[in-house]
């Protein structure tokens, strides 16, 4: 049962219309929603009478909706939030890669039974946990759990961690925007289409059927494009000196990237200047992050309506393109066909979980800040399904794309789809180009790739940073008034602590990130999550909450996979990565890894993991009890500060909690408001007071069963 202490200031009750029921929600989630019996008959009555002046550090509004800490404007605007923060990037640009580096169908069967058995009923749970306490993901634990704290310092640690190197990643797609402007500018072909003696080398081609704009001074490898000197000299690159590379690659790693120069090669031990062209592109990002972020969801809740519906439309576009291409059938069915002996290998399932997490967004905090938004009845079990399968159906539509380009390669090439290209994060910044130079009016669906790229990294963006101030506000309410000053303070540490990933070598400081930060981390956070809320917080409180705030009862599928299934899952995964673990530079026959590489890997996983202990402790040592053993035990229940934000909230809680138990010192509760104060009369003959003074009302705590001073302190 909830715990029912510590309800913080003072307004008047009024009664909102009960929402309706929604018939269809149970069989489409899992669940059992009902009528209440509340709706029949409440015990508070006199609702219109006078508020019952009080102060308060939480200033609570009348009408029930917390306007200092603000709310999504309608439903829609947290639905296509949530929708922006899953449906993102990591559809288009990770999850691709992702398959095609562990096996295509290998990385579906892993990727899909952990989203189902982990991934929707966390996020579920986040959305609601979030809705119910109207906090972000710090104070939700320190309230909820003290000694669980940590995971929510932990998940803003890698909200941090993943917006930084997330915008990197929008400001490549800014600089092949203003590539192909200039294109256009200039009359000339898509940049990637030639091999510009400015950055190509010997190893360039050009695709058979796009034919070369420099004449002699292209490469002189296969630059007429006939397709029987491609296929030979890739069967038989032991004959020849030097190892073909098409175009588009080598645009991306020679000129966007400079990781390679006519001089020299770059790596993550020798990483070089930071390139003035992505410092710009990146400064602009941040410019607009802040712009869209600078009034909280006031602004960024506007901007979903277009930066979440217009992706879609470039995606079918590229879709029904690369179905149609020659060979793309072969690549279709090396994304969905497993090799099956890939499923015995541990880096195939870690890689699954940190792509469900990634992507979904769970165990990182955005969610909970999402939900904490909402009004308090909206019942979010239903969007919670939908975008799942938005999301697991954007990534399946973003990977056919990838694939029907990789299957036209080797088609074209008459080699295996595995061996076509290199993969690694870079793959999609080179397949998609390869796909939109193959379409009609090539410029133009460049310019719109381009900006639907641009705009699934900001949705995701909004919501990872978002995530990390909302923590800061409800930590430190006054920095509400200046939202201005601590966005941009924020985007500005962000800009400095990006620099690295826009140096020569900035593409392997990302892989980094991306594999430690964003993938162990997430997996022993989601694991201590999942400790929290239902082994230490409990999953009966979670279902009475979930009763109460939606009259939602969660099936035994969630119940299940909340309290066994998941916890099993991922400490199966993580234990079994650490015993198979293999080095970076172990797997990096170009020497771009140094052996040290790994320990900056671990330090920014550690960064992270490592405030859960820590948190834990510091809440156990400063509880008030003298035996640790009762410490502990503090340190795992709710504080008195737990529960809903609003006061009228709690008040219809506890004449909730009390009607449905009978054993309770008050089984029934009449709210009357008096010019001194608020009178509960309970059945037992006792008349309690609030009066508008300092003294408290003697309630019953649900918790312990004994009575509790703290609640409703005025």
């Amino acid at each position: 049962m909830a715990d029912m202490k510590g309800h913080r200031g003072g307004t008047s009750v009024k009664q909102e219309e009960e929402p309706q029921v929604d018939s269809s929600a149970a069989s489409f989630s899992g669940g059992q929603t009902r009528t209440d019996p509340r709706d029949n008959n409440r015990s508070v009555a006199n609702l219109d009478a006078e508020p019952v002046q009080t102060t308060s550090s939480i200033n609570p509004d009348v009408s029930g909706n917390n306007k200092e800490r603000g709310q999504w404007g309608n439903r829609a605007e947290f639905f296509l939030s949530c929708v922006g923060l899953s449906v993102g990037i990591g559809n288009v640009w990770r999850f691709p890669y992702l398959a095609y580096q562990n096996g295509g169908g290998a990385f579906l069967i892993p990727y899909f039974i952990i989203l189902f058995l982990v991934g929707k009923p966390l996020y579920f749970m986040e959305l609601s946990l979030g809705q119910y306490s109207s906090l972000g993901p710090w104070t939700l634990f320190k309230r909820m759990c003290p000694l669980g704290a940590g995971v929510g310092v932990a998940m803003c640690v890698v909200c941090l961690i993943i917006s930084i190197y997330y915008n990197v990643l929008m400001s490549y797609t800014v600089f092949f925007m203003a590539a192909v402007w200039k294109s256009i500018f200039l009359k000339e072909r898509l940049p990637w289409d030639v091999c510009h003696p400015e950055w190509a080398n010997e190893q360039c081609f050009v695709r058979a059927n796009v034919a070369p704009p420099f004449g002699a001074m292209s490469s002189p490898i296969a630059m007429n494009g006939t397709v029987p000197i491609l296929r030979f000299l890739w069967r038989n690159l032991s004959a020849v000196t030097v190892k073909l590379q098409p175009s588009p690659e080598q645009y991306f790693e020679r000129y966007v990237l400079q990781s390679s120069t006519k001089e020299r090669d770059f790596t993550l031990s020798q990483p070089g200047p930071v390139i003035w062209q992505l410092a710009l592109c990146l400064i602009f990002c941040w410019i607009v992050v802040f712009f869209c972020l600078y009034k909280g969801i006031q602004s960024s809740g506007k901007a979903v309506y277009f930066t979440s519906t217009f992706p879609f439309v470039i995606l079918l576009v590229l879709l029904v393109r690369g179905v149609l291409l020659d060979g793309a059938v072969e690549g279709i069915i090396f994304l969905f066909k497993p090799q099956w002996h890939r499923l015995l290998d541990v880096t195939v399932w870690r890689s699954a979980a940190a792509q469900v997490f990634f992507s979904l967004g769970v165990a990182q905090g955005p969610l909970m800040m999402f939900g904490s938004y909402n009004k308090f009845h909206m019942r979010v079990y239903k969007d919670a399904v939908i975008v799942c399968c938005l999301d697991t159906l954007t990534s399946l539509i973003a990977s056919i794309v990838i694939f029907s380009v990789l299957g036209n390669l080797a088609f074209q090439l008459d080699v295996p789809i595995g061996t076509v290209a290199k993969g690694g994060p870079g793959l999609a910044f080179i397949a998609y180009p390869e796909a939109l130079s193959k379409l009609p009016v090539p410029q133009l669906w460049a310019v719109l790739f381009f900006l639907m790229l641009f705009l699934l990294g900001l949705d995701s963006e909004f919501g990872l940073l978002e995530a990390v101030l909302t923590a800061f506000y409800d930590e430190y309410p006054s920095l509400r008034q200046k939202k201005a000053l601590v966005t941009g303070a924020g985007c500005a540490v962000c800009f400095l602590l990006a620099l690295p990933c826009i140096t020569h070598g900035g593409l392997y400081v990302i892989d980094l990130m991306d594999t430690y930060g964003a993938g162990f981390a997430v997996i022993l956070i989601a694991f201590f999550e999942i400790l929290a809320v239902f082994w230490a917080y409990g999953l009966k409180r979670l279902q009475h909450n979930l009763d109460f705030m939606m009259k939602y009862t969660p099936s035994i599928y969630f119940r299940s996979c909340w309290v066994i299934i998941a916890p099993l899952i991922l400490l199966f995964i993580f234990i079994y990565s650490m015993a198979d673990y293999k080095p970076f530079a172990t797997n990096d026959p170009d020497g771009k890894y140094p052996k040290w590489a790994d320990g900056i890997g671990w330090l920014l996983a550690l960064a992270s993991i490592l405030q859960i202990p820590i948190w834990a402790i510091y809440s156990v040592v400063k509880q008030s009890a003298t035996s640790c053993r009762n410490k502990l035990l503090q340190a795992s229940q709710p504080t008195s500060e737990w529960g809903p934000a609003v006061l009228e909230d709690r008040e219809e809680e506890l004449s909730y909690c009390y009607g449905q138990q009978g054993t309770t010192r008050c089984d029934s509760i009449e709210l009357n408001r008096t010019d001194r104060g608020e009178v509960y009369n309970c059945q037992d003959g006792t008349t309690r007071l609030r009066p508008q003074g300092p003294n408290y009302c003697q309630a019953y705590d649900m918790r312990s069963g004994l009575d509790n001073p703290a609640f409703l302190p005025t």
